[in-house]
């Protein structure tokens, strides 16, 4: 789509590009052997099948001649034409399963019937891990699994060589990690072991030896819960004059405990937590060898758990939150698969050395915890006297339990939103708890039943932690050579989003350091961060020639460096709504918060492209024949990535609800920011003291050209993400005079205000900092 003032036209993906030419890509087939690991469950099955028709059946007459009958040719020939059948749907599936990795993406391309093409951006992988099965070891080949986020976010590569799985591993790792590397120069690090996958530069940090497993296994609360249900039941024999009832269940007991055992010692032996370049990495399995990458910017909190029988040696399991892989439970502990748990059982000295890498400057045994009050013991009889809580300048932690002691601990950084809960029970005996909100996984942090005004008072200084710590955190590794380029290595971030980071330079510009390409996984031509600044930049000159009463970017200057996309852009006044509102007096912020939403309306003034209905930027700038088109191409679009946690958590017609009733929306197309809330939304303070809105930031592959009501709806919705005390109080304001100043236009306003509630709920679920908040919204 081409602006109407707009200057250069955005280039054609076939064009030559001007920040940078289209590599020449490298495609390639898994081992060819992949089909022959796919289908022996396939020839186990034949084998155990003829292997039973050679076992007498008692009836007399040997099996044997019953095949003979049959006639050992046709035998045969059945036998082969099974085979010959899986072996061509499995060389079927390996010749038509393609994977190409080049200096953007990587694609995996499957199905000779069907075609499915999976598209990953460098910069949205989160972890690349390594499992070889049985079969696949013998042969020497591994399994790639990607995590790319949220949802239905993993991609499986099978089979290849494992010399050659080891080095896209580190190769994917390092460009997810910013670096600027070739597959040429990952293939010259140091090969891993074909026993640990640990090579000569990843340091071993903790080693998990068979005989603990056991012994934990043996002392666990699982296997004692088990062992009292069975000296119950041989009492209760006794007791009745029958023994043997006792007897009896205690062979299945053995059968289980010994099996339970035995998967847990293959899946977990020779546990191996090691450092590497790029955070850490756990090796772990007997048949099966399981090589799991952690990211450490990725960790999100922290669970050690210490069953009451492991106290007595010191002994403690270590779990923790990874974005995108959710909860890991005991049957994890018995499996092969990636999970969440950091060490399985492990002494102090070892839980302390994962933690320096996790957590580093935290000393666990100086964090001071604070007991609950006494009357929590009325609701918490069996465990109140374990319950407490407390933060340092690194953490939040609560513990709470007795047979099984359990302390989380989350960063400040990490924490998502912060919430006061009061049950009636609790109402009455004066009592709140303060939850802490995480990615889903392991870790739960609660601190239970404190006096109401220590839970606010927690409550609200966890969210100024938070806040402050999050601003702390350091820029990204693909962003410090582009920095240092320009003199601003040290200088703490504006902002970053899902498409960029915002740097400080000097009073009037900024610097944007994109993160790579904006893909998703659907299929077409594909410009990224390069097409994408173009498509801004025509847009923005266009805006520039309207005066509104707010300012919109302006690109200064654009190209790449380091592999990496950055702009200049022209610095809109004041600061964002979003930092200024928990500094604000009432007055002052029910002013700002009118004049915002004042600005929402005059976003659908800006020039559009073309009098259709479509996406403004991106990677797919298409039109629609209609609004419901658009929105439901969107919606669908962003369930994919979320339609496994909303499915949990929500009925299912939820989404399809929403597609439904923006179906009936009838408009005229207009300019939709898509993203508008506090965030993007810059204001000052005027000569007379009151607050202006100075300017509307970071236009996005969100903005389309659709109903301008949607810019009112994200101003009031959106409004629920900020995290200021007053917030609930301001949103409903916000939504009256929503009301108030755009009701004549829009009789039905407060219907369309709440059908676009819960389309932006929907919308941006797949960031687990809004998701809880979506879940919320989508339940009301």
């Amino acid at each position: 789509m081409t602006f109407p003032t707009a200057s250069p036209t955005p280039s054609r993906p076939e064009d030559p590009q001007p920040l940078g030419g289209r590599p020449v890509k490298e495609t390639a087939r898994p081992h060819p052997l992949t089909p022959l690991i796919r289908g022996w469950i396939v020839l186990l099955v034949i084998i155990f099948g003829v292997g039973r028709q050679l076992v007498p059946d008692g009836s007399g007459e040997s099996p044997v001649k019953n095949l003979l009958r049959l006639g050992i040719a046709w035998l045969l020939l059945i036998i082969f034409g099974i085979v010959v059948l899986a072996a061509g749907a499995g060389f079927m599936s390996w010749y038509f399963t393609r994977f190409v990795i080049d200096d953007e993406e990587l694609r995996i391309e499957t199905g000779w019937l069907a075609k499915r093409s999976r598209r990953i951006a460098f910069e949205r992988i989160q972890s690349v891990d390594i499992v070889q099965p049985l079969a696949a070891r013998i042969f020497g080949l591994v399994e790639l699994r990607i995590e790319a986020g949220a949802g239905d976010s993993r991609t499986v590569l099978r089979y290849l060589s494992r010399r050659e799985g080891t080095q896209i591993r580190d190769y994917l790792l390092a460009r997810a990690h910013g670096d600027r590397v070739t597959r040429a120069a990952s293939s010259t690090l140091p090969q891993a072991s074909a026993l640990t996958d640990l090579s000569e530069s990843e340091h071993p940090l903790v080693k998990i030896g068979p005989g603990r497993l056991i012994g934990g296994f043996v002392l666990s609360t699982e296997f004692g819960w088990t062992l009292l249900v069975w000296i119950v039941l041989f009492a209760v024999g006794a007791v009745i004059g029958q023994p043997v009832v006792g007897l009896a269940a205690l062979i299945p007991m053995i059968f289980a405990a010994f099996g339970l055992v035995s998967r847990r010692v293959a899946s977990q032996f020779n546990y191996t937590l090691a450092e590497s370049s790029r955070g850490l990495r756990i090796t772990r399995g007997l048949t099966n060898l399981t090589s799991q990458s952690l990211p450490l910017d990725r960790i999100q909190g922290v669970r050690i758990s210490q069953p009451i029988l492991w106290r007595r040696f010191g002994w403690s399991r270590v779990d923790i939150d990874v974005l995108g892989y959710g909860t890991a439970s005991n049957r994890n502990e018995n499996r092969s698969d990636v999970s969440s748990i950091l060490l399985p059982i492990a002494d102090a000295a070892q839980v302390r050395t994962a933690l320096s890498r996790v957590l580093p400057g935290l000393d666990l045994d100086r964090l001071e915890l604070h007991p609950s009050p006494r009357r929590a013991q009325v609701i918490r009889w069996f465990d109140g006297w374990t319950l407490r809580w407390g933060w340092n300048d690194s953490v939040i932690a609560s513990r709470h339990g007795w047979i099984d002691r359990t302390t989380d601990l989350v960063p400040h950084a990490k924490v998502q939103s912060v919430r006061i809960t009061r049950g009636p029970l609790q109402r009455w005996l004066q009592l709140a708890s303060v939850h802490v909100d995480t990615p889903r996984g392991p870790v739960t942090l609660v601190a239970n039943h404190l006096d109401p005004a220590a839970a606010r008072t927690l409550a609200l200084s966890e969210l100024d932690r938070a806040r402050a710590a999050r601003r702390r955190l350091p820029p990204g590794p693909g962003d410090i050579p582009v920095l240092e380029r320009f003199g601003l290595v040290g200088v703490t971030p504006l902002g970053a989003g899902g498409e960029s980071t915002v740097y400080p330079r000097g009073d009037d510009q900024v610097l944007r350091i994109y993160k790579g390409d904006h893909q998703g996984d659907h299929q077409g031509d594909h410009g990224g961060a390069t097409d994408l600044v173009q498509q801004l930049r025509s847009a923005y000159d266009a805006f520039g020639q309207y005066d509104l009463g707010f300012r919109t970017p302006l690109i200064v200057e654009s190209g790449e460096l380091f592999g990496r996309t950055y702009t200049i852009d022209r610095r809109i006044p004041g600061t964002s709504l979003s930092a200024w509102l928990p500094t604000a007096a009432r007055d002052q912020r029910r002013t700002a918060l009118f004049r915002y939403l004042q600005v929402a309306g005059r976003i659908r003034l800006l020039p559009l492209p073309a009098q259709d209905f479509g996406r403004l930027f991106g990677t797919d700038p298409r039109r629609f024949p209609t609004l419901g088109s658009l929105l439901e191409d969107q919606l669908r679009t962003a369930v994919r990535q979320t339609q496994q946690w909303l499915q949990k958590d929500l009925p299912a017609a939820a989404v399809e609800r929403v597609i439904e009733e923006v179906r009936q929306r009838r408009c005229r197309p207009a300019v939709v920011h898509g993203d508008y809330y506090p965030g993007n939304v810059f204001v000052d303070i005027a000569a007379d003291g009151s607050a202006v809105i100075t300017g509307v930031g970071d236009f996005s592959p969100h903005t389309l050209a659709a109903d301008p009501l949607m810019d009112i709806a994200g101003a009031v919705s959106l409004m629920g993400l900020e995290d200021y005390p007053e917030v609930a109080e301001d949103q409903a304001f916000v939504h009256q005079q929503a009301i108030a100043l755009y009701g004549n236009a829009e009789p039905d306003i407060d219907y369309w205000l709440d059908v676009y509630r819960r389309y932006y709920a929907i919308y941006y679920a797949a960031d687990p900092a809004v998701y809880p908040h979506s879940v919320a919204a989508l339940e009301r």
